[in-house]
């Protein structure tokens, strides 16, 4: 800071002493003060030490002084102009300082931007307020697409996810007409567990890519990938084939569902992002609930083919839309070089978690194929998967910010709840859209159709209510009391579908889907609010693929949990002999709506209520799950998305930190002409 301040001081002092004896004498013209006032005016010179001027003489002896002088005076203005251009030089530097413009706002942004560390770096900690993506943290400097390009990005995304959640559905009720084509039904499992496992294993590698790599492009190429994997079903040949093609859609479906939480972060303000926010969540839930449908509609009028088929005009739209519309902003870790980037994904880490995740759905898809859970089989799985695990958490635990899934940003209270609150939620609605169709089909004894027509009360109120929800949310700014309340009508709505029977009437089974369903629709997308409000812009993508992955994670695993809970349900019946002269396998084998014609009439009736209480046990399951979201809701931190508030405290903090560099850097401030220029320069 010394060329700020300008010479040593102590050049002064000994410049002020010399001076000192030959000033009493001297006649005080403004000449001759012109070095001390501006050295007092640029703050270097701390001022005059205690007790050194006490024998100056005072106003009216100078003037009486004055008076006494002779007019004849050049001799010693002579003396004073050579004395001072001894200093000339000296006092360049201070002049210069001093006849610069005070600092404007434009050169205190500077000064804070030097001095704050960019918005793309991943070690700093979380604010807690959320910059914009850009330098200079205004919600000016980004550009937010208009209202025709919005509806359109909007769109876009909705249908892409509404197809990501149909492909875990739809193939339901389409398996049978595939495994009779294929003649593969010990491969029946690989159909759903290819593209969950490949979904779960890669959501948190898109968070990192999304970080480091073009978003608009990351995001072109995931649905790109999608529309290959469902093309290569659509066209398989044989089983082998079609296990390819999920794999590949579920790769895609990881960075579609990653992806479209961070295009609207980038396409819409903070305060107005919930309502966006709902209408993905209610797309997701929508395309979980008329999978089944949608697919026996298919596999019955045309082929099971279309089930595939179905997603190559639609995706087209999504890609159309992101490629025209779409402008992201762009972050400091997108600006290095290309391989750096590669290494930055964290390699070893993704490799570790995708062996775990395929050692769990192993396990399960094993034990569902009447594996035993004492069999050698499964307990090598299962203590491959925790040693994988333990080994995956200890890495990233050693990478830090570079980790898959940066522990700063993970164990941040928001996000550890938004996750724990998305896997619960999204446990208990996939149990209810894979097991309240089985109790339609087998205990009320519709057909598959039927039974989708029979889950609309379950789908439509789920979808209501939760973009109701986002746009409760935009007006009052608060997420967290939507989640708590939510996540208590859904348990207590969960808690009434344990009590179906097959005399239920119908009025019940309908309100009963409506109070569970419209309290999970209200809290399943709280948690992607929380975590964009809690974190930085360049931080969201890592938060998002955690929650997603944690969705994902929850749905496959306690899919598998809820089937493994019905077989066992019905097993345990058998062999208490609660069905006498029926083979409880052919009922297994046989599924929820062929069984009927497998037994004898006069023991169909003990057969469908055995059949109820296994089902009765699933649904107690998943009052367990939405019990435990509610639990996790209740960490959630209860702060506002409203702008004005946010704008409010960075105006604040921006003001605050604009005092702090001119109190640094004035010449006029009191407090830096009080203090000696060392303490001056800690300041600084």
């Amino acid at each position: 800071m010394s060329d700020i301040r300008g010479p040593n001081p102590e050049v002064y002092m000994s410049a002020d002493s010399e001076r000192h004896d030959q000033d009493l004498e001297r006649p005080i013209t403004p000449e001759s003060l012109t070095t001390v006032e501006e050295k007092s005016e640029d703050g270097s010179d701390s001022g005059p030490e205690e007790g050194q001027f006490d024998d100056a003489p005072t106003e009216q002896e100078n003037a009486s002084k004055r008076n006494s002088m002779p007019e004849d005076t050049s001799p010693k203005l002579e003396d004073t102009s050579k004395r001072d251009s001894k200093f000339s030089k000296l006092d360049d530097p201070v002049k210069e300082t001093i006849d610069k413009p005070a600092p404007s706002a434009t050169c205190m942004s500077t000064v804070e931007e030097k001095g704050s560390p960019p918005p793309g770096d991943l070690e700093q900690g979380i604010p807690d307020q959320e910059p914009q993506p850009t330098e200079k943290n205004s919600n000016s400097s980004h550009q937010y697409p208009g209202p025709v390009a919005l509806s359109l990005l909007t769109i876009g995304i909705c249908l892409s996810v509404f197809l990501v959640s149909l492909d875990r559905t739809i193939i339901t009720t389409a398996i049978p007409r595939i495994t009779d084509e294929f003649r593969s039904t010990n491969s029946v499992g690989w159909y759903g567990s290819a593209y969950l496992i490949a979904a779960c294993a890669l959501q948190p590698t898109y968070g990192r890519i999304f970080t480091l790599f073009d978003i608009k492009w990351t995001y072109l190429l995931a649905v790109a990938t999608f529309e290959i994997g469902s093309l290569i079903c659509a066209v398989a040949p044989n089983s082998t084939a079609l296990i390819v093609g999920r794999a590949i859609a579920g790769w895609g479906s990881a960075g579609i569902l990653t992806g479209c939480f961070v295009v609207v972060a980038h396409s819409v303000p903070l305060q107005k992002r919930p309502v966006y926010t709902a209408a993905v969540g209610m797309m997701f839930g929508v395309g979980a609930a008329v999978g089944p449908l949608l697919g026996g509609v298919f596999t019955g009028l045309v082929t099971w083919r279309w089930c595939f088929y179905f997603n190559l005009p639609v995706g087209s739209v999504t890609l159309a839309v992101i490629a025209l519309f779409f402008k992201p902003s762009k972050f400091a870790s997108q600006n290095r070089p290309f391989f750096q980037r590669i290494l930055q994904l964290d390699l070893i880490g993704n490799a570790l978690l995708l062996g775990a995740f395929v050692m769990l759905f192993l396990a399960l898809e094993f034990n569902g194929q009447q594996y035993p859970w004492s069999s050698p089989t499964l307990i090598g799985l299962l203590v491959g998967f925790g040693v994988t695990l333990i080994t995956f958490l200890g890495w990233q635990w050693h990478m830090k910010e570079r980790a898959l899934m940066v522990p700063s940003i993970l164990l941040q209270r928001s996000v550890v709840a938004s996750c724990l609150a998305a896997l619960f939620i999204y446990a208990t609605m996939l149990m209810h859209a894979y097991y309240l169709p089985i109790w339609f089909q087998a205990i009320k004894g519709a057909s598959a159709v039927g039974s989708g027509v029979d889950m609309l009360a379950y789908t439509l109120s789920n979808a209501i209510l939760s973009l109701l929800t986002g746009i409760v949310v935009t007006k009052t700014g608060y997420y967290a009391p939507p989640a708590i309340i939510g996540s208590a009508i859904g348990t207590v709505g969960c808690g009434l579908l344990c009590t179906l029977q097959p005399s239920t009437p119908s009025s019940k089974w309908i309100g009963y889907q409506i109070l569970a369903s419209a309290g999970l629709g209200m809290a399943v997308q709280q948690g992607f609010i929380a975590v964009q409000r809690v974190l930085r812009l360049d931080q969201v993508p890592i938060a998002t693929a955690a929650v997603t992955c944690f969705q994902s994670l929850g749905g496959a695993v306690f899919v598998s949990v809820g089937n493994n809970i019905l077989q066992n349900g019905l097993l345990a019946a058998s062999d208490a002999n609660q069905l006498p002269g029926v083979d409880i396998q052919v009922i297994i084998a046989a599924g929820a709506t062929r069984f009927r014609s497998e037994v004898p009439k006069d023991s169909l009736p003990a057969v469908i209520g055995v059949y109820n209480h296994a089902l009765q046990q699933v649904f107690t399951a998943a009052v367990i799950m939405a019990g435990l979201a509610f639990v996790s809701t209740l960490a959630l931190e209860w702060k506002s998305v409203k702008t004005n508030e946010g704008d409010k405290d960075e105006s604040v903090q921006s003001e605050s930190q604009s005092q702090s560099v001119s109190q640094s850097q004035s010449p006029e401030d009191g407090n830096a002409s009080n203090n000696s220029p060392e303490e001056n320069n800690d300041k600084a």
